[in-house]
């Protein structure tokens, strides 16, 4: 079953951008990872709400195609179970774009395709 959603917007300035959305815009940071230093992803509520900013580099490290301009964003679902839910979507049709795995951040996570090629990345905690 899916819990809960989030929008991850892919940056190469992410401190540009947490500027831009925590200080302009209003939203409150609410996690980083790393914890200290440099981010590669942080997340912010704006009512309930929840932004995600992630480093270009950091869509390497997950194995997610280049984010280019136009194209710099995924919808991150929380759900269960990774790989049930994966089966799923495959039986339906859906294109794999990562297969399950551990993330460094102590989570698993997938990647699929949405009808128009939109990144949906699917998480699970352990």
């Amino acid at each position: 079953m899916f819990t809960d959603a989030m929008t991850n917007l892919f940056t190469p300035d992410i401190d540009r951008a947490t500027a831009f959305y925590r200080d302009l815009v209003g939203f409150t940071q609410t996690f980083q990872y790393p914890a200290t230093g440099q981010p590669e992803h942080a997340e912010f509520r704006l009512g309930t709400f929840t932004l995600a900013l992630s480093s270009v580099e950091a869509a390497r490290t997950v194995s997610l195609p280049e984010p280019r301009r136009g194209n710099p964003a995924e919808l991150v679902v929380w759900c269960d179970d990774v790989d049930a839910e994966l089966a799923k979507l495959t039986a339906a049709g859906t294109p794999v774009l990562v297969e399950p795995f551990e993330h460094v951040a102590g989570h698993r996570r997938a990647s699929v395709a949405d009808p128009d090629g939109n990144w949906v990345t699917l998480v699970g905690e352990h």
